[in-house]
C-alpha cells in the first residue's frame, strides 16, 4: 500500500499526474520524452485498484474521502487552467 501526504487538498493532483508519468517512464525507459493526453491519464486512474483523497475538514475535524471521479474532475480543471495560462 502506498500513500502520500499533501498539505493542501488540491496539491495531490499534480502528484497523481506525476505517478502516471513515472509509470510511463518505467514502461518506456528508452524514450527521451513522454507525452500523453488526458484520456490516457484517466484510463490509468480508472485501472488503479484504489485511489482516493482524504481531505481534512476543520469544521468537523474529520477527513472527507473523495473518489476517482472527484480526482479526475479536479485534474481536468487543473490541466485546463494550466493550458489557458500557457496560451497567454
Amino acid at each position: 500500500m502506498n500513500y502520500a501526504v499533501f498539505l493542501y487538498s488540491l496539491s495531490c493532483l499534480p502528484g497523481v499526474c506525476k505517478m502516471y508519468e513515472e509509470h510511463l517512464k518505467r514502461m518506456n525507459p528508452n524514450s527521451p520524452s513522454i507525452t500523453y493526453d488526458i484520456s490516457q491519464l484517466f484510463d490509468f486512474i480508472d485501472d488503479l485498484a484504489d485511489l482516493s483523497c482524504l481531505v481534512y475538514r476543520a469544521d468537523t475535524q474529520t477527513y472527507q474521502p473523495y473518489n476517482k471521479d472527484w480526482i479526475k474532475e479536479k485534474i481536468y480543471v487543473l490541466l485546463r487552467r494550466q493550458a489557458q495560462q500557457a496560451a497567454k
